[in-house]
């Protein structure tokens, strides 16, 4: 009985260590005073949690690379409606961590690493973005009101949600027309005649059948003979034959050529 008394009492306290320890990884957001352990390719930060009082506090970080290392991190703060008030890029390179060292650390947050009329008792989330391996020091407001999954997004393609909404639904009908109209035209009649092959033969007919037509008009019905168009008056022409009959072999003209 007394055994079966304790195995309770361990898998109570197992319960409990895994309701306030959780894996979280970069980007995801993590609540206040909820432990949690992340490994990247250079450090590993074990047990590290926001007190709720302005601290990060780290049960412990290692240095997993070969060569010794400033501590640094890259951490963004969230408010109670998970939108991001700053982020703060931390390097100490007075604290270094030689090669396979592990320290246990603690950082300060003060009001100057978030967004102006924010307290830092505000922060009811983190998250982690980067280990800040190239050591910046610069803090960062670009993203504050944005969610999480806005950080690192280029700052002029941003869109909100419902715009990106609209775009989901803009893409999906443009694929369904796209189907339909492979579809019709790959398998049905529907665009047998889109390269307009049929359309220019029967221009070709149309015309042949009009030119026919006209020749058989004018086999009907030929066309009169112009008249002559008269450039002199029957009186001029009457006079001008007249002349030419008269006997001209007694006049001056004619006895100087002769």
């Amino acid at each position: 009985m007394k055994k079966i008394f304790y195995l309770i009492i361990v898998l109570v306290g197992l319960v409990t260590v895994n309701v306030k320890a959780a894996n979280y990884e970069f980007n995801e957001l993590i609540p206040a005073n909820i432990k949690n352990t992340l490994v990247t390719n250079n450090f590993s930060y074990r047990k590290f949690y926001y007190d709720g009082d302005g601290k990060v506090v780290f049960g412990s970080i290692k240095n997993l690379s070969d060569k010794e290392l400033p501590i640094s991190i890259s951490i963004a703060f969230f408010d109670e409606n998970r939108k991001n008030m700053g982020i703060m890029n931390f390097c100490s390179k007075d604290d270094m961590i030689k090669s396979k060292e592990e320290i246990e650390y603690t950082i300060n947050v003060t009001s100057s690493e978030i967004a102006k009329g924010m307290s830092v008792k505000g922060i009811k989330y983190i998250a982690i973005i980067t280990d800040n391996i190239n050591c910046n020091t610069e803090r960062s407001f670009d993203y504050v009101g944005h969610p999480v999954e806005d950080i690192g997004l280029p700052k002029n393609n941003t869109i909100d949600r419902d715009s990106q909404y609209l775009l989901n639904i803009m893409t999906v009908v443009g694929a369904v027309l796209l189907i339909l109209f492979l579809y019709r035209y790959l398998f049905t009649t529907a665009y047998q005649n889109m390269d307009g092959s049929e359309t220019r033969a029967g221009f070709r007919k149309y015309n042949k059948d009009l030119k026919k037509e006209r020749e058989e008009e004018l086999k009907r019905n030929p066309p009169k003979p112009k008249e002559k168009v008269k450039v002199k008056t029957d009186k001029v022409i009457a006079q001008e034959e007249a002349a030419s009959k008269e006997d001209k072999s007694g006049t001056d003209l004619h006895n100087l050529y002769k």
